[in-house]
């Protein structure tokens, strides 16, 4: 996954084929050893995925990082023994997981951002005493929880106390069991889950024989409801072991890890995105990578809008491509964004048209700020932006447009305007510039929360941002305005005669639109002689009606005045 550099998260792998096992080590730390700082923790959320693999009958795991994109590992470090079920834990910066022991209870474990890893020991009930049996398929961090999947006890869910400073670190805080099972299996057959910050739940993808489908748990009561059934949009897989869900966005993405095609395993693994606030559900596939087999992840993903204009202007996040995590997430319920609709994006799109991101969610465009087509005149180059703004702070709008078409935004092509937090509307303007022709170029429009421009320097077209939202159009570049008034009209001009002009005269105007109306008034050297001409035609046929009722009116009365018997006047 490429995002490089904003808080976000861990990919969520886990197994639910039997796992490969070792056995737990003599010198394995106790429960209530002490645990010291970890050595690396992260700076910050880790914005990628981070993955355990396991080679099949090697019986030790490796930490990797995860590009989800591209479904490509980056190993880190090797450990000494299986590890499953981990999640990155928020507060703490480090991952929580699970040694896999043979023959025995899971031990916790925690490790950091280049795999120093502890041991702490097996989980503890609510005496102190370390679980009997305990065997993971499944896990995640919310806070200083990890939650687990269990094979054994069958199908339960567990929450486990990770925080080292707690009265209660180690133990297992509740325990219940899930609401059904999987037809033909003890458990809910998920590779892995992950929990919503927007409503607590866990969600995951439940594979059998007959269909692949969303769930969600409950982790308070264990109840699992079906969300949606996804069996024509995602592959058959011997299973589906990553799960994490995007906060503030509700986009879930799960990893087959070896697609079954034809009944053939083909050694090939694939990530999906699944809009589970959509209705129905959004299914998105991303690159094919090699089969996964046996692996498990973390995530701290943040949902974050990025842009789609060609990556010759910095689109891509590894082309340091703006990203604007979403206002929503750090806000909760808040919202600051050009226009009012906005999606959370896995990566810029480099797009020729810059229409991807329009373009990805069916018939709900959320590059709503301009509307297509817009065109900006070389003459007064200017747009009015709507905005929505809920944070009850101020905002700044910053617009680059590509006015020589060189394929980048330069310094000298930013115009900012400054938004009071009641602002409904932002409009740019540039410099005017010189054009012969109308041509396209791309024009690229982020808005910041609180006025924040996040550098010394000011708004930059690439980088990481808290709140707002970016937005890349193309658009259409329309020569100024240059039409030619003369004193008098040229001798019988074809306009006269065709209602239009010469082609010579036609020109663009401000509005980026050719209207032949106004050279038609600058060819006749007083561009008030049409109405004038109308106002005059119109008075005179105001006096001739008058001049009619005057004369003809009187005798009309006089006749009827005369006695039809005698004919006299009366």
């Amino acid at each position: 996954m490429r995002r490089w550099a904003r808080p976000a998260a861990a990919l969520l792998l886990a197994l639910t084929s039997p796992v490969v096992t070792t056995a737990r080590p003599a010198h394995a730390a106790p429960v209530e050893a002490a645990l010291g700082a970890p050595i690396a923790p992260f700076a910050t959320c880790p914005n990628y995925g981070y993955m355990v693999t396991l080679p099949m009958g090697s019986g030790r795991s490796t930490f990797n990082r995860y590009d989800i994109g591209t479904a490509t590992l980056q190993p880190i470090k090797q450990f000494g023994f299986v590890v499953n079920a981990i999640g990155l834990s928020r507060t703490q910066l480090v991952f929580w997981g699970l040694h896999s022991v043979d023959n025995a209870p899971d031990a916790l474990v925690r490790f950091d951002s280049a795999g120093n890893l502890d041991e702490v020991g097996v989980p503890t009930d609510a005496g102190g005493m370390p679980l009997p049996t305990f065997e993971a398929l499944a896990g995640t961090v919310d806070g200083d929880v990890l939650i687990v999947h269990t094979r054994e006890p069958a199908n339960h869910l567990m929450r486990i106390d990770v925080n080292p400073a707690s009265p209660t670190f180690t133990q297992v805080l509740s325990d219940v069991t899930l609401s059904r099972t999987t037809p033909g299996v003890a458990y809910l057959n998920i590779g892995d889950w992950d929990v919503f910050d927007q409503d607590g739940l866990l969600y995951a993808i439940e594979l059998s024989s007959a269909f692949r489908k969303v769930v969600k748990i409950d982790p308070a009561t264990g109840v699992v409801t079906d969300v949606a059934d996804l069996s024509a949009d995602l592959p058959e897989s011997d299973n589906y072991g990553a799960a994490f869900m995007e906060d503030g966005s509700g986009n879930l993405y799960v990893s087959a890890n070896n697609i079954i095609s034809g009944g053939a395993k083909t050694d090939q693994s694939q990530t999906f995105m699944i809009r589970t606030t959509h209705d129905p559900v959004i299914v998105t596939a991303y690159a094919k990578g090699t089969g996964l087999r046996v692996n498990d992840g973390g995530d701290c993903l943040v949902a974050t809008d990025f842009g789609d204009a060609p990556d010759s202007y910095g689109t891509l996040d590894a082309s340091g491509g703006p990203a604007h995590i979403l206002t929503s997430y750090l806000h909760h319920g808040m919202k600051l964004r050009l226009g009012t609709k906005i999606d959370a994006d896995l990566d810029g799109f480099d797009n020729a048209a810059g229409t991807t991101d329009d373009d990805n969610i069916p018939g709900d465009n959320d590059e709503d700020g301009l509307p297509a087509g817009t065109k900006i005149s070389a003459g007064h180059p200017s747009v009015t932006i709507p905005v929505t703004n809920t944070t009850g702070l101020a905002a700044v709008v910053a617009g680059w447009l590509d006015a020589n078409r060189n394929g980048k935004f330069d310094a000298n092509e930013r115009a900012t305007r400054d938004l009071a937090a009641s602002a409904t509307s932002a409009t740019l303007t540039w410099p005017a510039f010189t054009l012969a022709t109308s041509a396209k170029t791309f024009l690229r429009l982020r808005i910041y929360q609180g006025g924040a421009t996040e550098a010394a320097a000011g708004p930059q077209p690439g980088g990481w941002v808290n709140g707002g939202e970016v937005e890349d159009h193309q658009v259409t570049l329309t020569p100024a305005v240059t039409a030619v008034r003369q004193n008098a009209p040229a001798a019988a001009p074809p306009a006269a005669a065709t209602g239009d002009v010469p082609p010579a005269t036609k020109d663009w105007d401000d509005d980026g639109d050719i209207d032949y109306n106004d050279a038609l008034l600058a060819q006749t050297g007083f561009v008030l002689r049409p109405y004038l001409m109308l106002g005059i035609g119109l008075v005179l046929v105001g006096l001739a009606l008058l001049t009619g009722a005057l004369i003809f009116g009187p005798r009309k009365m006089r006749r009827s005045r005369q006695s039809p018997e005698s004919g006299r006047v009366r």
